[in-house]
């Protein structure tokens, strides 16, 4: 008794799985379809990939941040995060400013 399939078992394996897809396709679009695509995923702050991943999840009815890794899935725009963050750089500086001033007014008295 052999220890190793036989050919006719190795094909019929190979006939019955299906392999799952990859993640990874090659598409080719027209250049001018390319170049609106790229324009709205800029205005929209995100990458190229982001934006057609997320547009083609809403044609299938699936909400866009569903498993794909590697990409940013936040409902914040690079923008306004930024703006976020130098408010809160400013926030934190103020609270700051005011800790040391309450401080000397109640070391000097």
């Amino acid at each position: 008794m052999s220890a190793q399939p036989s050919a006719s078992e190795v094909d019929e394996a190979s006939r019955t799985k299906t392999p799952s897809p990859s993640g990874r396709l090659l598409l080719r679009m027209p250049p001018d379809l390319h170049g609106e695509l790229a324009q709205a995923a800029e205005r929209e702050g995100t990458s190229l990939n982001g934006y057609i991943i997320a547009r083609l999840s809403e044609s299938v009815g699936r909400p866009a941040g569903d498993g794909e890794s590697g990409t940013r899935h936040s409902s914040v725009s690079p923008t306004t995060l930024t703006r976020l963050l130098v408010a809160n750089v400013v926030a934190v500086t103020v609270a700051a400013a005011a800790a040391v001033v309450i401080l000397l007014v109640a070391w000097l008295g």
